[in-house]
């Protein structure tokens, strides 16, 4: 992303492109997590992975934090938080109905949701390394 100041194109920081690097390469990761798994709608696994990119932004800005790349296991855990408080919301006020699976699902830490998850995204890698 470019931004544009006047006439004066200024490039983005290095440090943003490799986060939204590192957010990019996960993101059909979270977009599985948010709709298959816990069952958002289309438009609302959008809404939320914009704010979800915002809070890893905000996250590896944080002093002491090492790469993006480090930080992508607490991206899935976030992105695991993010979804089940939406959901419990959503299901709480009667908007949408759960069912076993759902709540099973909800009634899981977040860690260790995104640790299933982390695990899913090594098989990916593993598979796409081994069809190279």
């Amino acid at each position: 992303m470019e931004l544009v100041d006047h006439g004066t194109r200024v490039s983005e920081d290095p440090f943003e492109k490799e986060v939204r690097a590192i957010f990019q390469d996960t993101l059909g990761l979270i977009h599985i997590a948010l709709v298959t798994h816990y069952g958002l709608e289309e438009g609302e696994a959008i809404e939320l992975e914009k704010d979800l990119y915002l809070w890893y932004l905000r996250f590896c800005m944080r002093p002491g934090n090492n790469s993006a790349r480090d930080s992508r296991p607490f991206l899935l855990v976030a992105c695991c938080q993010f979804a089940r408080e939406y959901q419990k919301y959503v299901i709480g006020t009667g908007v949408r109905a759960s069912d076993e699976r759902l709540g099973k699902l909800l009634d899981r830490e977040p860690a260790d949701v995104a640790r299933d998850f982390s695990r899913s995204l090594e098989l990916l890698k593993y598979r796409h390394h081994q069809d190279a």
